[in-house]
């Protein structure tokens, strides 16, 4: 029923805007239901000493057995540290946990889990480290090929297809002992049995995410970034494979409603960014990222906001790129140039200058967010929130991160992240000229070309309050509190009917 709903839905806003031949356009629904999920985080790194771990949820809402390409990405440069195929059930939920592999700083992340559900190829008891081979030996990048770059960044997951009843989707089920058989879901090369077998994605899963520091007692969670009408088609990879990712959104149209607009917009390949990764892209294009910082002396109060771009990969590399994104990936990563304000909570405001940001990579431009999971982190030049050193970052213990120094007299308030690049304010993603553009309000419709300017971006902020020894009751405790807030945005479209 629902996806039958979401069918529909798309159905009608094409047909209201005009756009004929086909009733399947990618949109981030804002049910958080969708084919296709980002999580914008994952860290096993240490903030104060204490190392966090990452627990990740999905879950089928629906009565199919769906077939999910879950994959982690490392944050530098989105490279691939560990993907499986993941079989869930009707009503089924699987759960996972970013662990560090052991107490050294410098080993990878570690995927442990307790989840019964098929998964191909089979976890391990003892979980699975990630692994470096996507940026070292024939796929070098320009940056460190260490397994470090393991310990943080971000997920993604795509809905393959749905297995129709049979033999393949009864091995799935859980059924009376609450384990799945998975007989003849396992192995090298499952395309001309699975994969011959799935029909079109359904949708129907929500994901969540949640950041855990034991030892500090803090934790938090967030919900994952759900993707409707991802696709029209079956589209199945065995595991090892970087198919299906956002590049491969089929067919290439967005829905972008931009209150009170709403754009349909159909896209071509333009360099190495293919249709379907320039659809995924205008879904998430935003102008500028707002959200609250709190540096209050009194808590040791301390802030770092998640900025991720789950396509960027697919619009650049070490020799070319293509708008919205501005530069080549370098040692210091693929930097896009910001501008910040920020205001405290009784109005006043300040902007910063290059001066105020760090660290600046070798070659970059100031003022810049440079990796594929950046983690801004606001500074006071307070006791609790110094200025130096730049890395890691004081919530979440990043290494991917660029410092912002506000003024020490502005201890909490808000701030707005503008994307400064030419490819973000000049060019932007512009569609085919089959778009068409809605105003709900007056009913003007438009039609032609449509510019999305800024950058495909993803996060939230989190937060951290350190209140000391508390006394509770007859017993002592420590006084730690944490937690996040999805950003808001700004969208900057032309044209506006």
């Amino acid at each position: 029923m629902n996806t039958f709903k979401r069918k529909a839905l798309a159905s009608a806003v094409l047909g209201t805007l005009g756009v004929a031949g086909s009733a399947h356009a990618i949109f981030q629904d804002p049910n958080n239901l969708g084919q296709a999920l980002i999580y914008p985080y994952y860290t096993v790194n240490s903030a104060a000493g204490n190392s966090w771990n990452t627990f990740v949820s999905v879950t089928n809402t629906t009565t199919d057995v769906k077939v999910v390409k879950v994959r982690f990405r490392e944050g530098k440069a989105s490279a691939e540290v560990l993907d499986f195929n993941l079989y869930l059930s009707p009503n089924d939920m699987w759960t996972g946990a970013v662990i560090p592999a052991t107490s050294d700083a410098s080993s990878p992340g570690h995927l442990v889990t307790f989840d019964v559900s098929c998964t191909n190829p089979p976890i391990p008891a003892g979980g699975v480290d990630f692994r470096n081979f996507a940026y070292t030996g024939t796929f070098v990048d320009p940056l460190a090929g260490t397994l470090d770059r393991t310990r943080e960044g971000y997920v993604e997951m795509f809905e393959m297809g749905i297995l129709p009843p049979g033999a393949l989707a009864s091995a799935a089920i859980h059924g009376a002992s609450g384990s799945p058989t998975c007989t003849g879901l396992t192995g090298a090369s499952l395309g001309g049995t699975v994969g011959a077998s799935l029909t079109a994605p359904g949708g129907g899963l929500f994901g969540t995410g949640t950041l855990i520091n034991v030892n500090s007692g803090r934790d938090t969670m967030y919900n994952a970034n759900a993707f409707g009408s991802w696709s029209a088609i079956a589209e199945y990879t065995d595991a090892g494979s970087l198919l299906p990712n956002f590049g491969s959104t089929n067919p290439p149209i967005a829905i972008v409603v931009a209150p009170p607009r709403v754009y349909v917009a159909t896209f071509l390949a333009v360099n190495i960014a293919s249709p379907g990764a320039r659809a995924a892209s205008a879904t998430m294009m935003h102008s500028d990222v707002i959200n609250e910082y709190i540096l209050d002396a009194a808590t040791r109060s301390n802030t770092d906001w998640v900025m991720t771009f789950p396509t960027r990969s697919l619009f650049l590399n070490q020799t070319t790129f293509t708008a919205p994104f501005s530069n080549l990936l370098t040692a210091s990563g693929a930097c896009e140039t910001i501008n910040l304000t920020f205001f405290n909570r009784e109005e006043r405001t300040s902007g910063t200058s290059g001066v105020d940001f760090s660290p600046t990579p070798p070659g970059a431009a100031a003022n810049s967010l440079c990796y594929e999971s950046t983690i801004l982190s606001f500074r006071n030049g307070s006791t609790s929130s110094p200025s130096s050193p730049a890395a890691p970052s004081l919530v979440l213990g990043s290494q991917n991160v660029t410092t912002v120094g506000v003024s020490t007299t502005f201890q909490n308030g808000w701030a707005d992240v503008s994307f400064a690049g030419a490819g973000a304010t000049t060019t932007g993603l512009v569609s085919d000229v089959q778009a068409t553009a809605r105003n709900a309000e007056t009913g003007a419709l438009t039609t032609g070309a449509v510019t999305f300017r800024g950058l495909p971006v993803v996060g939230f902020m989190i937060r951290t309050f350190d209140n000391g020894t508390l006394t509770c009751g007859t017993a002592t405790c420590q006084g730690n509190y944490g937690g996040s807030a999805g950003h808001a945005f700004r969208n900057s479209i032309t044209p506006a009917p």
